[in-house]
């Protein structure tokens, strides 16, 4: 692949590791868009059990796939998918690889920050209004 996601010959995933209980989900809890269009690319959201790999959530950069566990309550799982969003719209501002990541102050982070909120946020609607509404 070229552009933006031109080193998709590295295996690029963003996952967050927590501790997972065994706990019963209302899958009707989880509904909402299983898209995140970020302006260059749609990014598909899957719900599976992540549980064997002690995970909540997963990105995965060169498939387009974010994975989010639905076993979790439903306050962690928003704050999950937000999370992994945050992976996706963090990499496409140039901030994806620790290693790549240059030093920089709070402001320009705020900045990078509120950018990319307001710009997947006004691309996804329907999406961040399930994550931001009320649980």
């Amino acid at each position: 692949m070229d552009g933006q996601y031109g080193r998709c010959n590295a295996v690029i995933r963003y996952c967050l590791v927590i501790n997972i209980s065994d706990m019963a989900v209302k899958q009707k809890d989880r509904v909402h868009p299983l898209e995140l269009h970020t302006g260059i690319k749609t990014f598909e959201i899957k719900q599976q059990s992540l549980q064997k790999d002690n995970l909540y959530g997963c990105v995965e950069m060169c498939k387009g796939l974010i994975t989010v566990d639905p076993n979790q309550s439903l306050e962690d799982y928003k704050g999950t998918l937000l999370h992994e969003i945050c992976h996706v719209g963090y990499d496409t501002y140039g901030l994806g690889e620790d290693d790549q990541i240059p030093q920089m102050t709070n402001e320009y982070l705020t900045t990078v920050t509120s950018n990319m909120i307001q710009q997947l946020a006004g691309l996804n609607p329907e999406l961040f209004r399930y994550i931001l509404s009320p649980s």
